[in-house]
């Protein structure tokens, strides 16, 4: 009757010991120092391509603004720097081929229009873009 009440250390009590946590642990420090470089990657790449989407909204806004003009002497060539979202600096270059001509008798006619976007720290070319635009009047 007595034998009941006593418990005696069990053998087979099953669990983690100290040991296995400590390996565990160690284990997943090494899979998870394996894949922060992939992280680091994944991080600078998605500023990159933020700053990428940046300088092609600016290319299509420029684009359209030079859409927007119908007179010959309202596309001028022009440069300003945009900081983006992320503080980096662009510098946006619209260039304009060609002059307009004296005579009214030319009209109408297309003006070669390019724009560029790049990076003001670097030089690089982040962006460009060039069409043709129809112009009625000088």
């Amino acid at each position: 009757m007595n034998e009941r009440r006593r418990n005696p250390a069990r053998a087979t009590e099953s669990g983690f010991g100290l040991i296995e946590v400590v390996v565990a642990m160690f284990l997943l420090t090494i899979l998870a120092v394996a894949f922060l470089p992939v992280l680091v990657q994944g991080v600078q790449r998605s500023a990159a391509n933020g700053t990428l989407a940046a300088a092609t909204q600016l290319v299509n806004k420029e684009m359209e603004n030079a859409r927007a003009q119908t007179t010959c002497s309202a596309l001028t060539a022009s440069t300003f720097a945009v900081l983006d979202p992320r503080g980096v600096t662009l510098t946006v270059a619209r260039t304009v081929g060609g002059a307009c001509p004296v005579l009214t008798t030319a009209y109408p006619l297309t003006v070669p229009v390019a724009v560029t976007v790049s990076r003001a720290d670097t030089g690089a070319v982040l962006s460009v873009a060039s069409t043709l635009i129809f112009v009625a009047a000088k």
